[in-house]
């Protein structure tokens, strides 16, 4: 069987945030109580991007939409605390 080269880029891009999901899992392991949602988050991203990149190399859309469904609460909650957090920073200047 003969892999298409697009497929294999998918592929090497899965083994990559397999990789990120490895390294973000210590971290939120050994996060606190009170912080615990932002290491989580790091982790969740890539390991729910896996399967999702896994879909899309093998053309299985109804993993691929299941995926989706997860990974977009998690990319749209990553937001929301970027930029609550971007706002909350004591002693930054507002802009005019």
């Amino acid at each position: 069987m003969d892999i298409p080269s697009a497929a294999r880029w998918l592929l090497l891009a899965a083994a990559a945030q397999f990789v990120y999901a490895v390294r973000a899992l210590r971290p939120a392991l050994r996060s606190r109580p009170g912080e615990r949602v932002d290491p989580w988050l790091a982790f969740a991203d890539p390991a729910v991007g896996v399967p999702v990149t896994l879909a899309l190399a093998f053309g299985n859309l109804p993993a691929l939409l299941a995926g989706l469904v997860v990974l977009g609460p998690i990319l749209t909650w990553q937001l929301v605390r970027s930029i609550t957090a971007r706002r909350a920073k004591p002693g930054r200047p507002t802009p005019a």
